[in-house]
């Protein structure tokens, strides 16, 4: 369907229905790009003051715990609740045949269009998902009865007096194993585990068998990707209480406003009688599929029949085992065949890939938009098992990114050249070399600038490329290891997504509020987006503030959707900012004899004449009276200056900037040593890099690329869920024996940002977010491999895989 938008949009740009043209700031950018500025969420954070849903205490608030299945598939037979009904201090019981929940399912109309399939909520994907049902898909599942008592303790206590007798189902927990015909059919009604993918089942590009008969040589290899988990800092709650017939709500949720028009579908009460609080979230890596902590698999709807059925607050709690369920959506098993001619041009790429429970992204995606390979095919299979709800792989990870270093490194190893070469013979987009873009840029205002060159050569001088790379299983170190380096790159993806609002209001003193509700993951947005508004208005950034948490007035930014966040939050701001000054321009000229809005300017706290810039007055001066100050005295008020605007971006926006090439490139680089007897991989060094076109917060964007890097190269060495095969039960639900990476698990991180002022942003910047947490993974692959000579594609790549590939296990 993404493949299929892009090309009607495409379309129409060539009739000449949208124009695009390149961001030419006309402001002084003095607080934008500044280095220095004190982060809006800095204090609260280092200090421990920071609030977060879990911390949050309502007067005779109740809590909440909702039984959990120990078994990976099963149905109730039997439930008897009477004793903990009957224990003191529980306040509601309501069990899977209540008639508020009986087979009742979140359908999530509002957000479930026919291709992504009406009975999912959202994107947490699994076939059935009512809100409290008698029957388990996975172990850990929501399932039977939810209690409410007067003390987590005692709600705890209660779940476990209630006498379940469960009848065991078989499993499966492969999905290749799942497509067998002997495999058990894990969907009721159902003759196949096969499920529909809402990315196209097939993509082609040119003619494969031809680009094959054009290649030197054929490679041909198989990869997989194991289950990592979304678990964040922060389990899985959610606080309700009911005021009358209207509903108030503290959720721990990436999207809030999507949880709102969720509830209020499933609860059948209009949203203007929902109010929605987003406090400081403890992680929350993805959007609206994320099943633990958004209304996708209930708790808010539990949490708010409770409250409602006592009549008081309710607080509905995760335990760490609880939320560590859900895993990426990119188990995946990769068959690739690739073409290449000796001098490093990839004449072909196939593949197919078997995906468990979600397909986010087919894989072949990165290949169509920033390379010159003109013959694609990519096959995307789908498949049911036993495991918790997927969705969103990192957005680009394992089905893209994994799969571009994979055969990009594979390629440049067979043929003995360096990877970096073989990576700018076939830059380019949608088949076309690197020509099309530069005719792109000139025809909308871009520099002509080689984005993919400036990052390796970047790249190469930091972590000394041209020094240190090496023939695979060629250098062995003093210390007895096997030395090893790895580069990958693809495009910056800031500009794929993203709906937002926002106003601009001009306080009576002079400062300036933005006024949007979005909830908080880490990622220091606010900071970028008060720069902006600084530089539009032309005040000091300390005079520029959000309040996100709470906000029930119909503005909302787009809630953080990773790289896209600054593209459409920034252009929303920015375009509330403008309209701002120009009200208040307007408002000036009254107050000064003789002259027009258009004369006037603004600078640090001051209006001032242009031609005659000693003509100044304060902006406090300007705007004391704009608001009604005093009702009694309607004399004494002017119009307030509170200017809105909204914006939609890229492809699923359907915004006019779609279908347009992504011009910023990024370049990544890792150095490893192997212990051929341990098998333990220590990373010795990683270099990003990162063309950002133009950096906002430029130490916003080093904080992702570090924080990015720990991320990446825990998903490649450590991080699996570990499911018991016979039993379908996971193994590893905690952070003890879950092995997120640390800063003692990687060497010296160098972060180089570029800014060729490409991007399609605001300012003609682009997003970095989640760049680094998704291309790293991969890189660990062809790191090994350079080390040892041989290939592991199995993920993580844990010791006793080096061994084995090695002959010692």
């Amino acid at each position: 369907m993404e493949m299929e938008a892009a090309g009607e949009y495409q379309k129409l740009q060539t009739e000449g229905k949208y124009q695009i043209e390149a961001d030419i700031s006309t402001i002084s950018l003095n607080e934008i790009g500044k280095r220095g500025i004190r982060r809006l969420d800095g204090y609260d954070k280092a200090s421990g003051e920071a609030m977060y849903t879990r911390d949050v205490q309502v007067p005779k608030m109740l809590y909440a715990r909702v039984l959990m299945s120990p078994h990976a598939r099963a149905k109730i037979k039997r439930m008897d609740t009477s004793k903990a009904e009957a224990l003191p201090g529980v306040r509601a019981v309501i069990r899977y045949d209540d008639p508020e929940v009986k087979d009742r399912v979140l359908n999530g109309s509002f957000f479930g269009p026919e291709w992504v399939c009406p009975e999912f909520a959202g994107f947490a994907v699994k076939p059935v998902h009512p809100v409290l049902g008698d029957q388990a898909w996975y172990e850990g599942q929501p399932c039977g009865v939810v209690v409410a008592a007067d003390s987590e303790d005692i709600a705890i206590e209660a779940l476990r007096l209630i006498d379940v007798e469960w009848e065991e189902l078989p499993c499966v927990l492969d999905q290749e194993e799942a497509l067998k015909p002997d495999a058990p059919i894990l969907r009721p009604g159902a003759d196949t585990n096969l499920l529909p993918v809402w990315v196209p089942a097939k993509i082609e590009k040119g003619d494969v068998e031809k680009g094959f008969r054009e290649a030197d040589k054929v490679i041909e290899f198989k990869a997989r990707r194991n289950a990592h988990t979304w678990a964040g800092a922060e389990a899985a709650n959610v606080v309700v209480r009911w005021r009358g017939d209207n509903l108030e709500m503290w959720l721990h949720q990436q999207q809030p406003y999507h949880g709102k028009t969720l509830i209020s579908e499933w609860l059948n009460i209009p949203m203007n009688k929902i109010s929605i609080y987003t406090l400081y979230q403890g992680c929350a890596f993805g959007g609206r599929g994320n099943p633990p902590n958004s209304s996708e698999n209930g708790i808010n709807v539990l949490a708010a029949l409770l409250a409602r059925r006592t009549r008081r607050a309710v607080k509905l709690l995760y335990d760490r085992k609880g939320d560590f369920f859900g895993e990426a959506g990119d188990i995946m098993v990769g068959y690739f065949k690739v073409g290449a001619r000796n001098d490093g041009t990839i004449t072909a790429v196939q593949m197919k890939n078997v995906f468990a429970v979600f397909a986010c992204t087919s894989g072949i995606d990165h290949f169509i938009e920033n390379t010159r390979i003109p013959n694609l095919l990519c096959e995307i299979i789908q498949a049911d098992v036993s495991k918790g709800p997927a969705w969103w792989d990192r957005c680009e990870q394992l089905p893209n990114t994994l799969c571009f270093t994979l055969i990009f490194d594979h390629v440049a190893n067979e043929l003995g050249l360096d990877p970096t070469e073989v990576a700018l013979k076939n830059d380019g987009y949608e088949g076309k070399d690197t020509t099309q873009l530069s005719k792109y840029k000139r025809e909308h205002g871009f520099p002509d600038r080689d984005s993919l060159k400036e990052c390796i050569e970047a790249g190469k001088n930091a972590i000394g490329w041209d020094e240190k790379w090496h023939p695979a299983g060629t250098k062995r170190l003093p210390n007895g290891r096997m030395h090893g380096m790895a580069f990958t790159w693809t495009h910056e993806w800031d500009d794929v997504r993203g709906v937002g609002c926002a106003a601009v209001m001009i306080e009576n003193d002079g400062t300036a509020s933005i006024i949007g509700e979005q909830s908080d993951i880490g990622l220091n947005p606010w900071t970028a987006y008060c720069q902006i508004v600084a530089d539009e208005l032309g005040i000091p950034y300390e005079d520029v503030n959000i309040k996100p948490f709470s906000l029930d007035h119909g503005f909302a930014l787009m809630s953080p959707d990773g790289s896209c966040d600054l593209c459409s939050n920034g252009n929303v701001v920015r375009k509330a900012a403008k309209k701002a000054k120009k009200m208040l321009l307007e408002l000036a000229a009254q107050k000064f004899e003789g002259v027009k809005a258009e004369e006037l300017d603004v600078k640090g706290r001051e209006i001032y004449v242009k031609a005659a810039p000693e003509k100044r007055k304060t902006i406090k001066e300007i705007v004391a009276k704009a608001m009604p100050m005093c009702t009694s005295v309607p004399f004494w008020s002017e119009p307030p200056i509170i200017a809105w605007a909204w914006h939609t971006q890229g492809l699923w926006g359907q915004a006019i900037e779609t279908g347009r090439p992504r011009l910023c490139r990024q370049a990544h680089f890792i150095e490893v040593e192997v212990d051929t007897e341990t098998g333990e991989v220590e990373v010795t060094k990683v270099v990003n890099v990162n063309d950002v076109g133009k950096a906002i917060s430029p130490e916003t964007v080093e904080g992702q690329q570090y924080g990015g890097t720990y991320m990446g190269v825990g998903r490649a060495l450590s991080e699996e869920m570990v499911w018991d095969e016979q039993t379908g039960v996971l193994l590893n639900g905690d952070f003890l024996n879950y092995k997120f990476a640390t800063i003692l698990d990687c060497g010296p991180i160098e972060a180089i940002v570029k800014e060729t002022g490409m991007g399609h942003g605001p300012y003609r910047a682009c997003g970095v977010g989640e760049d680094i947490a998704t291309v790293t993974p991969a890189l660990l692959s062809p790191a090994v491999y350079n080390a040892i000579a041989r290939w592991i594609d199995d993920f993580p790549i844990t010791p006793d895989k080096i061994l084995q590939a090695l002959g010692k296990a």
